[in-house]
């Protein structure tokens, strides 16, 4: 894949990111300490971001840098997160039979006849 590939891929993750959690690109600007004009390049890729400006903005959106780099909707990522919130409080053998009964359902999920629309 292309180096711009990736950063656009990274800076749409960061625009929905920011997006969804109501945060202006001037608010993430001022919380890593650049002008707001650098994080709407980021956003776009037209721009890089180093991997020590990744942690920076990923902090400020409340995920890890891998997070960026992971393919899917933000939704997808806040659905995984709510999975994790479930998760704790549990014991070991809670959490391993819930996490059992959420790849049996996503695999018979998969193997169903795809619907054309």
């Amino acid at each position: 894949m292309k180096d711009k590939g990736i950063a656009s891929e990274v800076g749409a993750a960061i625009a929905a990111l920011r997006k969804q959690q109501r945060l202006t690109q001037a608010q993430v600007a001022e919380s890593i300490n650049v002008e707001k004009e650098t994080v709407s390049r980021i956003e776009t890729g037209v721009i890089s971001p180093s991997l020590a400006r990744l942690r920076q903005i990923a902090d400020v959106l409340g995920c890890t840098p891998a997070d960026l780099f992971r393919p899917g909707s933000p939704d997808a990522l806040d659905q995984a997160h709510k999975i994790v919130e479930l998760l704790q409080g549990l014991n070991e053998n809670e959490r391993a039979m819930v996490v059992r009964v959420v790849g049996e359902v996503a695999g018979a999920l998969r193997q169903r006849p795809c619907k054309e629309a």
